[in-house]
């Protein structure tokens, strides 16, 4: 009884780390797409935009191996320049280092 005792305590604080870092991190960033496609020879990633994203904003991109920040200094819908993307776009942004489809993609603010 005493080990079941222990591993509910070890899941109740794994439990309460993780809602306190959510709320953390909900805090100082938005979710705001996800990584659709990773274009190796370009190095852009194709992102699905469920928020709005501008050039200048800094972004986090996000899974449970990595976490890469950087700033977006170029976006891209259809081979053309925009400043600013919304909801339901899909827009292309060069990225420093690969990212894996499925990856989320905060923006920090």
């Amino acid at each position: 009884m005493d080990d079941l005792d222990n591993v509910m305590d070890v899941l109740d604080a794994m439990e309460a780390k993780k809602g306190a870092s959510a709320h953390v991190a909900s805090a100082g960033r938005a979710l705001v797409g996800e990584v659709d496609r990773f274009f190796d020879n370009l190095n852009v990633a194709a992102i699905r935009l469920s928020d709005t994203l501008a050039v200048g904003d800094t972004i986090e991109i996000e899974n449970e191996e990595y976490t890469l920040r950087q700033r977006v200094s170029s976006m891209q819908i259809d081979r053309k320049d925009v400043d600013s993307a919304s909801s339901g776009d899909d827009v292309g942004i060069k990225v420093s280092v690969p990212v894996k489809r499925g990856s989320s993609v905060y923006k920090l603010g």
